[in-house]
């Protein structure tokens, strides 16, 4: 088992603020691993049995339609969470999560995780923080879907990535670190991908975003995207 450095899992949300003697202590339990594309990390309708972080990569979130296509409900990147919640509810997963990409990430197993918890009120704090988020999160998707129409959804989705996986690119505006298709961004906001190309080829024509050649955004004009996001 490789050592985790402290500073590394300091970066991630969960274990903001820990003190050292319960870092020291769950870092003793945490392993990492490389996963090459189209590696399945959780599988849906099967009991959760670890929880992990994202360090490098991507994964989506998928689910089965009734016609026995894969449809993808959110792309996750850098820093993200993957399988806490079913371990802590005690239930199967509802959802399977595949890597995109090759992606690195931490990871602990069901008993080692609750063991954490038992021996640190901060991880539980910041646990109960993640979790709220996630429902404020789900709120905000309801509503956007109940209120929006296809170019409001698109707009928000790819101001979303932006928010959460952005860095500036002087000169250009800020690049989206995890690739994303037309056909992942009309799943997540349930439209055909014939109608994403419409929408994002018109935003790509006046300037709103560019695409480089490994399907990394690029945003220029964020501004544009939260009008027409806006709910």
């Amino acid at each position: 088992m490789i050592a985790t450095d402290h500073a590394e899992l300091k970066q991630l949300t969960l274990f903001a603020g820990l003190p050292e003697d319960e870092l020291e202590y769950i870092s003793a339990f945490i392993r990492r691993a490389t996963l090459g594309p189209d590696s399945l990390l959780v599988s849906a309708l099967l009991p959760g049995e670890a929880v992990y972080w994202i360090l490098d990569g991507s994964v989506k979130v998928q689910v089965m339609s009734e016609d026995g296509r894969e449809l993808t409900l959110a792309l996750l990147g850098p820093g993200d969470l993957v399988g806490e919640l079913v371990l802590v509810a005690g239930r199967r997963n509802a959802a399977s999560v595949v890597t995109r990409e090759e992606t690195s990430v931490l990871w602990l197993d069901r008993r080692d995780f609750i063991r954490c918890l038992d021996v640190s009120p901060a991880l539980c704090r910041n646990l109960a923080s993640e979790l709220s988020e996630r429902l404020r999160a789900a709120d905000e998707r309801l509503q956007a879907f109940a209120t929006l129409d296809v170019t409001g959804r698109v707009a928000l989705q790819i101001l979303e990535l932006a928010e959460r996986y952005g860095s500036p690119v002087p000169g250009e505006g800020i690049r989206i670190s995890i690739p994303v298709t037309q056909g992942e961004i009309g799943e997540m906001v349930a439209a055909t991908r014939e109608r994403v190309n419409q929408i994002m080829v018109r935003l790509r024509r006046d300037g709103v975003f560019s695409v480089d050649a490994k399907h990394h955004l690029i945003v220029s004009r964020p501004e544009v995207l939260a009008e027409l996001g806006h709910f």
